[in-house]
């Protein structure tokens, strides 16, 4: 018998399910368990009412709770049942929606080549559409996906484009995911300070918008940083606090992850009984979440534990079992990353205990991966190139796809759309580049000569010397040759020759002064003008003291009650070393300026009693030389250090500084020398910034 339902009942039973779907919908970032519940309770009451687009919302919100939830497969399953019905009820949104899911899926099992295709459908869908304020989210993953692949450039290209939109929109989270994952990048780039900065702005944008579950990843992120960074006391709360939201909230993912990075900060920290701890929970959780992956690299974990000679239960054999675990592990999911790791593990304990020839079969198998793994990644950055630099690849990808799946047959008409918007994409884009490359040209002079009015009352000092003594010794010389004449006219031929010995010494005096102004001028010439990057032979020691000098009388010429002692410790067996003299001069200028002003604050701060002192030290090291300018003024809080290399960071008062000096400073060192700048600071006590300049072989010398 057909079940008959009564209008008014149906139309009760919609609003609630509207209502449901509405309430979830809120809920489904910072309460996806919560979510979750109220989005099948809302499919339960759409089915029994054939509610299509109710039921539809239903599935799509429930889907994503499982996302959220690492089940994929039952968010797999939610999204097949869904997509008919949004087909069904020609509803776009929906349709891109589950695209879109169904990439994270495809990018979270590995298969990043139908991330894209699926990511790339989703956009398409979405540009369909009047309402376009999901297209932040969607760029957002295909960076992430980018990201994944090792292209970081397109990932970067894909996340600034992202970033640009969700601020249009003031779209806090989708805002917040992007610079999370920007900091990931530079973190995999090794440059943990920019890290940290992009994490911490993520993160305040993530208690804003109540994302529990990205708190607590920004947190971890945070802490490994921290932990990178060697800061274990810091790297050790963060993380900590990431695990007490993730448990607070059942985000099991985060709880393993977090509980990892614990025992490692404590096996670094040699606390093994926490660190066996730690890893124990953090295996039983991924265990629970089938995260093989994750299981082998803690059972790698327990095996250094367990071969480290300083913890208490060391146990070779027992170190061996879990290897031997991590093999089977690495094996089931042909993790060849894992086995090399696991198998260079096996090596180390085994030489250890002394099984030498067991050690080297270990140790040819992990050579053997590595090489399988670098062939297998070079032939992914060949692919990666193909996905970035044109769509034929991706058309292949689409053909093979299409033959196992029909629905797909209009995938190629599709994706030549996709592939005419990126063209347009990329033009725009090459305009916007070439604006910000004018942009920062320009504002690199204006620091230059915002640093050239730094110098002048230096240089202004700096030529006086020389002019006095040109001037006295001018003076002197004209009253020798009145004395010469008169001694000639008296036939006091001798004493003629000694006044004229005298003169010649005063000419070659003047000459020499003269020479000197001459250099100071030359020098401030070239310090204003566009470099021509042209490298040259150039005395490092010379143009430390010259800038120091420089930098101190121009402080002294705007203050004349400052004083510091200036003490130099210069390597006098440093070779000369090729270098652009003048970026190099602009650099120390930087250095010197910025020491100056700690200890003129710090000397108003602390009165009399306290001496500053300004050092500069050189010395040759192998293949290298190295600068360090130190000063014992204010110091650098430790929550300003992240930031200290940034574009317009500074911590001085408004007017006095641009903020560019320092972001300029390590460019030139870093990329235009290829050489490091790093600080090191306690606040209150001294600041110590170290210049590593590596020696260059010239242009046209033969290897």
């Amino acid at each position: 018998m057909q079940k008959i339902v009564l209008p008014s009942v149906a139309e009760a039973t919609k609003n609630k399910v509207d209502a449901l779907n509405g309430k979830a919908r809120e809920l489904m970032v910072i309460d996806s368990n919560q979510a979750l519940v109220l989005s099948q309770e809302a499919v339960r009451l759409a089915e029994g009412i054939v509610y299509l687009q109710g039921e539809a919302e239903g599935l799509r919100i429930w889907g994503f709770c499982h996302i959220r939830r690492s089940e994929h497969d039952k968010a797999v399953y939610c999204l097949e049942k869904a997509f008919p019905l949004f087909q069904a009820t020609d509803d776009l949104k929906g349709q891109a929606d589950i695209w879109q899911y169904k990439g994270i899926i495809k990018r979270c099992q590995g298969n990043y080549a139908l991330s894209l295709e699926c990511l790339f459908k989703a956009l398409a869908t979405r540009e369909k559409l009047s309402n376009q304020e999901d297209i932040p989210l969607n760029l957002y993953d295909l960076g992430i996906t980018y990201k994944y692949l090792g292209s970081y450039s397109k990932a970067l290209d894909y996340l600034l484009k992202s970033l640009q939109e969700a601020r249009k929109i003031k779209a806090t989270l989708t805002e917040s995911y992007v610079m999370n994952n920007i900091g990931l990048i530079y973190y995999e780039s090794n440059d943990f300070y920019r890290a940290l900065s992009y994490y911490q702005q993520s993160l305040s944008l993530r208690k804003l918008s109540g994302d529990q579950w990205g708190e607590a990843g920004c947190l971890d992120n945070i802490g490994t940083a921290y932990y990178k960074l060697e800061d274990h006391e810091k790297a050790l709360t963060f993380c900590q606090q990431s695990l007490a939201i993730a448990e607070s909230i059942g985000d099991k993912k985060g709880q393993g992850n977090a509980l990892f990075h614990i025992g490692s900060i404590h096996f670094k920290l040699k606390d093994f009984e926490q660190a066996r701890l730690n890893w124990v929970n953090s295996q039983q959780i991924r265990a629970e979440i089938q995260d093989k992956k994750g299981q082998a690299d803690i059972l790698f974990c327990f095996s250094e534990l367990y071969s480290d000679k300083e913890f208490l239960e060391a146990n070779t054999e027992k170190a061996i079992g879990y290897l031997n675990e991590g093999v089977h592990l690495g094996e089931d999911i042909k993790a060849k990353d894992t086995l090399s790791k696991i198998h260079k593990g096996y090596y180390q304990v085994l030489k250890q205990s002394g099984d030498y020839q067991e050690a080297l079969v270990h140790y040819e198998k992990h050579i053997a991966l590595d090489k399988e793994i670098y062939s297998e990644a070079m032939s992914k950055k060949v692919i990666d190139l193909e996905i970035t630099h044109g769509i034929e690849k991706a058309i292949k990808e689409m053909e093979a796809f299409r033959i196992r799946n029909t629905e797909l047959a209009k995938l190629n008409e599709e994706i030549q759309e996709q592939k005419e918007r990126t063209e347009l994409q990329r033009d725009v884009l090459r305009k916007a580049l070439t604006d910000l490359k004018a942009t920062q040209s320009q504002l690199v002079q204006s620091e230059k000569m915002a640093s050239l009015g730094e110098l002048t009352a230096g240089i202004a000092h700096e030529i006086q010397n020389p002019l006095n003594f040109v001037n006295n010794f001018s003076e002197v010389s004209v009253e020798l040759c009145a004395e010469i004449g008169q001694e000639i006219e008296s036939s006091l031929l001798e004493e003629a020759q000694t006044t004229l010995a005298d003169l010649v010494q005063n000419l070659y005096k003047i000459q020499e002064h003269g020479r000197r102004a001459e250099a100071i001028v030359k020098g401030m010439l070239q310090h204003s003008r566009n470099s021509t990057g042209q490298k040259e032979l150039t005395d490092l020691n010379a143009l430390a003291n010259e800038y120091m000098r420089l930098a101190y009388h121009g402080l002294r010429a705007k203050d004349q009650s400052f004083n510091t002692a200036l003490i130099t410790h210069l390597d006098d067996k440093l070779q000369k070393i090729r270098v652009v003299p003048q970026e190099i001069g602009r650099v120390l200028l930087n250095l010197f300026n910025n020491a100056f002003y700690a200890v003129q604050q710090k000397q108003k701060q602390a009165g009399q009693e306290y001496k500053p002192e300004v050092r500069v030290m050189t010395r040759q090291l192998r293949g290298r030389v190295e600068v360090r300018v130190c000063d014992n003024g204010t110091g650098i809080p430790q929550k300003v250090k992240a930031k200290l290399f940034q574009p317009f960071f500074t911590t001085k008062p408004s007017g006095q500084g641009t903020g560019l000096g320092l972001s300029l400073s390590y460019d030139i060192i870093t990329k235009g020398h290829r050489g490091k700048l790093q600080v090191k600071s306690q606040e209150g006590k001294f600041t110590e910034f170290i210049i590593r300049l590596p020696f260059e072989k010239p242009a046209d010398t033969a290897e």
